[in-house]
């Protein structure tokens, strides 16, 4: 009965923690957030105290039910309290008086983490501030003050070498507010500094060391990765790093991470339990015939080793801490269950850091340990036909990736269908890679030259495993985007997965349940496909692109340049479970073009291309390329294209339920000009154009209803008059991306309640 009540408690917490992320969860705390919250919870917790000992009487107490209830109320209360808030003199308060007086600011301060690469290739590090100063042209001081806080600050590559953590430098740059995800499934830029205690962000293009390096951990792994860098050569060294260590203590290359991440292959190159299980089985095999003491010092040490190793990872903390707990378990002669040393681990961690229910690795790492626990033992039992080491091979990926399977699907809306299979075939290698980079790491903090010679012996496993990646991630449905999965679809996943593990019923009607979960993750989204009709203006940074939905078909008006396509157009696509383009509309844009669609075709097939010039996508493009003549009407479908500039890509688009005249920058007797020469072709519901002044006889030719400004900037006069005229004005910068569907009209992605991508780590 004890057991059962901490597992209630244990529970609660959890629970009320998820509760935080409901609208009304996250309360603040005060006079009335407490009293209020607590009645709340008491309103629950006291009718399962009088009620659940009658039906369970070997279940928790009425006391253990009380106490569930409150904490199960305090949870959001305490997430709330330890969520970072700006201080009264944090740095976040004086960036628009700074930018006010000048473009170049000045940061004193320590760095307080190992700087790494972003995906531009340039140095990336928080660092913890102590004064703001603001230079002039000259570089005059004109303004100093002390602040305090976090910055997030990047800066190019040749600046950060040599630099680590602990050293006082002062960067000179450009100071920002970092901003929310503008676009659906963006990157939540402003959210991810949050959960890192930052708010506010510096490009620096200079940095002046004040401090020499202090000797740190980092000195430990450098060494490491040094030799098997120099023993392996480049990516691959890298990668044993990075499964020795996990890719948060080694800069593993970008498009090696998109690789391993796209066939399911991610958790190889990041320090989890299955390389904590790993290591501690070596040691328990090693010291068999030694005393169960001696066993629980030493793979205490080596976990706390490896721990500090790889700088104390959620993932590797809960491996640790369970661990931890089957050594102390065989000490003292006690069998530990691993359900409860799971939950046990979570548990202390969400105490430590309650913020972490909110951390994607988190949530995968814990889900993944518990689908081994409870999947890999049934799975088993019907694989008895085959060899066990093939049965275990197989029981492994198949169990892991199906506890994950709606987070995945939830968070990144994509799902590799070779990953099982390629995670059983490449298991042996994994081990054999991951014991191996461990072993020559540890060797090579005492001798460089003897840890590189023993990672030399990795190299063709750690080439035959990136081989396999590589070749797998050409497959078809290595990387099949299924849409946005609905919270709802989730929580109906997980409960139909639960009663399968817990009911008789659920386990006996192993088909039944396959397909009530292919209903409740299939129907919905093949419903959205097929009834969907919107269209989708993306907040891209000042460039024009436009997607049309229709019908499970998609549409897209320009990808952008190589950055746009790969940061802003593939996540919406993905999101949205776009496939396949089958209509690419390809304008004649000065900058960054081709580079758009060479950088998104590879990934997502397009049918048909249109443009006014030469195909813009070339290499391994299978599908049809149609010239558009300017002046012409070209019926693609239910769309109709009308170019109607030969200089610049002005473009009238005309779907069944309305117009869209698409702009680009004119002046305005330029835009007198197209209003006097084609007069009968312009109007259009819709005007989208880049937030410069507007002529009036261009208006008068349009008679839009709708103006959208994708441009960095929008004129106020302007969208006064726009306004004045009764004109619906938008604008993507301020706004996100704007869309439009035939139920609730125009709407604004930052003015709804949205889930933006990239809150882990």
């Amino acid at each position: 009965m004890a057991a059962m009540g901490g597992i209630v408690l244990c529970l609660a917490y959890g629970l009320g923690l998820l509760v935080s992320g409901l609208p009304l969860g996250n309360l603040t705390v005060g006079l009335i957030s407490i009293p209020f919250t607590t009645l709340m919870g008491l309103s629950v917790a006291l009718p399962l105290a009088w009620a659940a000992p009658r039906r369970w009487p070997w279940g928790p107490t009425a006391k253990t039910w009380i106490l569930a209830g409150l904490i199960a109320t305090i949870a959001p209360l305490y997430i709330t309290w330890r969520t970072p808030v700006p201080g009264i003199n944090d740095l976040s308060h004086f960036i628009d008086r700074a930018q006010s007086i000048s473009p170049s600011h000045v940061l004193t301060g320590q760095v307080i983490e190992e700087p790494r690469l972003n995906q531009r290739l340039k140095g990336r590090f928080l660092l913890r501030v102590e004064t703001l100063q603001v230079a002039d042209s000259q570089g005059e001081i004109t303004f100093e003050i002390p602040v305090t806080g976090k910055a997030y600050v990047t800066a190019p590559l040749l600046q950060i070498t040599g630099l680590h953590r602990g050293q006082r430098l002062k960067a000179t740059g450009s100071l920002y507010t970092p901003q929310p995800a503008l676009n659906p499934n963006g990157f939540d830029f402003q959210t991810y500094l949050l959960g890192r205690g930052a708010f506010s962000g510096l490009v620096a293009n200079q940095l002046d060391l004040l401090t020499p390096p202090h000797w740190g951990l980092w000195s430990l792994r450098q060494r490491i990765v040094r030799a098997q860098v120099k023993a392996l050569g480049s990516p691959a060294g890298q990668v044993v790093s990075a499964m020795a260590l996990g890719r948060r203590a080694v800069d593993l290359p970008f498009d090696i991470q998109a690789v391993f991440t796209k066939v399911g292959l991610a958790h190889t190159v990041a320090a989890s339990g299955f390389h904590v299980s790993l290591l501690l089985g070596t040691v328990l095999a090693l010291t068999r015939s030694r005393s169960e003491k001696l066993k629980l010092g030493i793979g205490v040490a080596v976990l706390l080793s490896y721990l500090c190793l790889t700088g104390a990872q959620p993932s590797v903390l809960r491996a640790v801490i369970m661990g931890g707990a089957a050594l102390v378990g065989m000490a003292s002669d006690r069998q530990v269950k691993p359900l409860g040393a799971l939950l046990l681990a979570v548990t202390l961690l969400l105490v430590w850091d309650p913020r972490l229910i909110w951390d994607i690795g988190f949530q995968l790492s814990a889900t993944a340990t518990f689908g081994l626990i409870v999947t890999v033992p049934p799975l088993m039992a019907r694989l008895t036909a085959l060899p066990t080491p093939l049965a275990t091979l197989l029981a492994v990926p198949l169990a892991a990736t199906l506890w994950v399977l709606p987070l995945l699907l939830y968070h990144f809306n994509t799902f590799s269908l070779v990953s099982v299979g390629l995670s059983a075939v490449t298991t042996p290698l994994v081990m054999v890679i991951s014991l191996g980079g461990i072993l020559s790491g540890a060797i090579a903090l005492v001798w460089p030259t003897a840890g590189s010679a023993v990672a030399g012996l990795l190299t063709y496993p750690v080439r035959l495993l990136m081989a396999l990646a590589a070749g797998s991630s050409h497959l078809p449905g290595s990387g099949l985007a299924v849409g946005q999965l609905a919270l709802w679809q989730v929580l109906g996943l997980y409960g139909l997965m639960l009663l399968a593990w817990l009911h008789p019923v659920g386990q006996r009607r192993t088909g039944l349940m396959a397909l009530a979960l292919g209903l409740v993750l299939v129907v919905p989204l093949s419903l959205q496909a097929i009834g969907q009709d919107r269209i989708t203006v993306l907040a891209a940074g000042g460039e024009l692109v436009w997607v049309w939905q229709d019908q499970g078909r998609t549409t897209l008006y320009n990808s952008g340049d190589a950055e746009t396509a790969f940061y802003t157009v593939q996540p919406f696509l993905r999101q949205a479970g776009v496939n396949r383009v089958e209509r690419a509309i390809a304008p004649i844009l000065p900058t960054g073009y081709p580079s758009g669609w060479q950088t998104l075709a590879p990934e997502i097939p397009i049918t048909t291309f249109y443009s006014t010039g030469e195909a813009p996508y070339s290499a391994d493009f299978e599908g049809n390329y149609q010239r558009l003549q300017v002046g012409q009407s070209t019926s693609a479908g239910n769309l109709t294209l009308q170019p109607l500039g030969t200089d610049n890509p002005i473009m009238r688009l005309a779907t069944p339920r309305q117009g869209w005249l698409m702009l680009p920058p004119l002046d305005l007797p330029l835009q007198d000009y197209l209003a006097a020469g084609a007069a009968t072709v312009l109007p259009s519901q819709v005007l989208v154009w880049d937030g410069g002044e507007l002529s009036e006889a261009l208006l008068a030719a349009v008679k839009p209803t709708v103006a959208l400004c994708y441009g960095q900037t929008l004129l106020s006069f302007v969208e006064s008059r726009l306004r004045h005229r009764g004109i619906e004005v938008y604008w993507t910068q301020r706004d996100g991306a704007i869309s439009w569907a035939a139920r609730n009209g125009f709407q604004r992605y930052l003015g709804h309640h949205h889930r933006s991508a990239g809150l882990g780590d």
